[in-house]
Formats: structure tokens, C-alpha cells, sequence
């Protein structure tokens, strides 16, 4: 082997090492050499009180505890500096609509940057919504509407918003400086060339005639959302999540007052959110069927067989 095939060799060898050092630095620092990462939006379940229902992982899920009765509020975060549409499923209906759950047709709501927004029930109106308040399966919302199937998850599908580009900076053209007229330019030329110049013709006189109000123009429509057949978009049951029937469901509740109004918004992607997050709940009994240790719950039932003065539910429940 020639001492120039060596040279070649070597060189060939530090060229590699060089790229791989690049490359994992690049790796390191930059999202672009592998998965980007997900949003920080996220939200959570609330009591009447304002405090976080507790929630226990198992299998790689997240799963709620509720009581029977007892009524709460679905928490949204938005901790990003761009606004964000937030579309609510609960148990597999869209809390804005009353249909099957459909992120892509489906309207949500928007928050904004560094915000918050607090969804308390299933809307009937620009002014009211029914109160969220577990109940059983049978007595569900989704379980009347004929979605029994889905009892049990709540899930919130996260969109941005269409960032778009600057509008340009036009410059305005400098307006041309006017002739300078020559030293020996008197007044009396400029005269006589004025009285000179024939007289510019006067366009006839036209009487105003009188004119209806201009309608308002609209300032926009509202997206319609395209019914679907029922069940056609409908949740789909994660793998080994039904090992019991689920226990607790979500009623169409009381009135309560809840003002919104309409603002436009443009999705970045019409069919693909940035964060599609889910979220299960049931009762004590059905999350310790599941292998959920609530051992070192503080709000741990005692035993059914004996009295109980102080009961977990704060509701008074209906007699059978």
C-alpha cells in the first residue's frame, strides 16, 4: 500500500469521526434530529371548590377518581404565547355540541396565550351550560344519547393557531423636487403665460340623488359543523382498558350560567391537532379493580359493612 493510499485512508477516517461528533451534537440540542416535542398545553378535573380531583397512573394511562354526585369542572391551560382551540369530548360527546365526539368538524374553544379557561358542562347556549356532575353509567349523557360505549374518558383535542407571515414593508417613493426656475424668471413672464392659457372646461353639475342605508356588511360566518352519523367517529377503546365496566358516567346536569361569544380563528392544520390528550375517571371500586393502590388515599373508604358518619359523598343521593 502506497504512502499516498494511506494519506487518502486517513483522511477518509477523520472526515467520518468529524460528521458523527456532528451529528450527535446536533442530536443533542436540536428536536429536528429526532421526535419534536409535544406542547405544554394540558388540563385537569375540579371540584365546585376550585381543587384538583386526584388522579393515579396505571399502564400508561391517567385515571381520575369521582363520587357519585358530585359535580365538576373540566380545566383547560394554555402556557404557550400563541392561542390555542381546545375541542372537549366527554364520554365520547363534544361538550359544545351534544354530538359523537368529532375534533376535526366540531367548533372548541379558544384560549389565549398564558390563559386559562374553565369548561363547566355541556353547552345549551351562547349563555347557559349543563352542569358536569357524575352519576352512573345508565343515567349518563352519553349513555341516553345512545353511547353507552364510551362512558368514562374525557378527552381534549388541542389546536393551533395559523401563524401568518408579516406583510411587507413597502417604501414610499421620495416625491421629486420641483424645477428651479431660471434667475431671469420674472413675475410678469409667469403672468402672461398664465393669461395666455385657455380656461380648463368645468364638468356639468350633477344633483345628488337620494340613496337607501347600506345594509351592514357582516364582519363573518361561523364555520356549520357537518353532522355525522352517530358512532361514526366515536372514541375507540384502548387496548386492556375494559377489564370491568366502568362504574361512573356524566350527567347532563342542572342550568348554570356561563357567557361566551364568537371570535375568529384559524387552525394551523384542519384535521391534525397539535395535542390530543385523554383522560379516564371512575369510583373508588372500579379504580381499585383496575390495580389501582388507594391505600394511601386520605379520602379512603372505610368498610361498607359498618356505619359511616362522615360518607365520601358530599350529595345527597336520590332513594332508589
Amino acid at each position: 500500500m502506497t504512502s499516498r493510499t494511506l494519506r487518502y485512508l486517513f483522511a477518509a477516517i477523520g472526515i467520518s469521526m468529524i460528521f458523527l461528533a456532528c451529528c450527535s451534537q446536533a442530536d443533542a440540542r436540536s428536536p429536528f434530529w429526532g421526535r419534536a416535542p409535544k406542547p405544554a398545553y394540558g388540563f385537569s378535573l375540579e371540584d365546585e371548590d376550585g381543587n384538583t380531583l386526584a388522579t393515579f397512573a396505571k399502564g400508561g394511562r391517567t385515571f381520575a377518581l369521582g363520587e357519585p354526585g358530585q359535580r365538576y369542572n373540566i380545566r383547560i391551560r394554555n402556557p404557550t404565547a400563541q392561542r390555542v382551540e381546545a375541542v372537549v369530548s366527554v364520554d365520547g360527546r363534544d361538550a359544545v355540541s351534544g354530538a359523537p365526539g368529532d375534533y376535526v368538524n366540531q367548533r372548541g374553544y379558544v384560549i389565549p396565550a398564558y390563559g386559562s379557561l374553565l369548561v363547566e358542562g355541556f353547552r345549551r347556549s351562547m349563555d347557559e351550560v349543563a352542569a358536569f356532575r357524575f352519576t352512573s353509567v345508565e343515567n349518563s349523557y352519553s349513555a341516553r344519547m345512545g353511547t353507552p360505549q364510551n362512558v368514562g374518558v374525557i378527552g381534549v383535542a388541542f389546536f393551533a393557531e395559523r401563524r401568518r407571515p408579516p406583510e411587507p414593508v413597502i417604501r414610499r417613493p421620495r416625491p421629486e423636487p420641483a424645477p428651479r426656475l431660471p434667475e431671469d424668471y420674472s413675475r410678469e413672464d409667469r403672468r402672461s403665460e398664465l393669461d395666455s392659457a385657455p380656461p380648463a372646461p368645468q364638468a356639468p353639475m350633477k344633483s345628488a340623488a337620494p340613496t337607501r342605508d347600506a345594509a351592514p356588511s357582516s364582519e363573518g360566518r361561523e364555520r356549520v359543523a357537518r353532522p355525522r352519523a352517530e358512532g361514526k367517529r366515536a372514541a375507540r377503546d384502548e387496548e386492556g382498558s375494559r377489564e370491568r365496566p366502568n362504574r361512573l358516567g356524566t350527567e347532563f346536569g342542572e342550568s348554570l350560567e356561563s357567557v361566551i361569544g364568537s371570535v375568529p380563528f384559524e387552525r394551523a392544520s384542519p384535521s391534525h391537532p397539535a395535542l390530543l390528550s385523554t383522560l379516564r375517571y371512575d369510583d373508588a371500586d372500579g379504580l381499585s379493580a383496575r390495580g389501582i393502590d388507594l391505600s394511601g388515599y386520605r379520602y379512603r373508604e372505610g368498610s361498607r359493612d359498618e356505619p359511616q358518619a362522615f360518607p365520601v359523598s358530599r350529595f345527597a343521593q336520590p332513594p332508589p
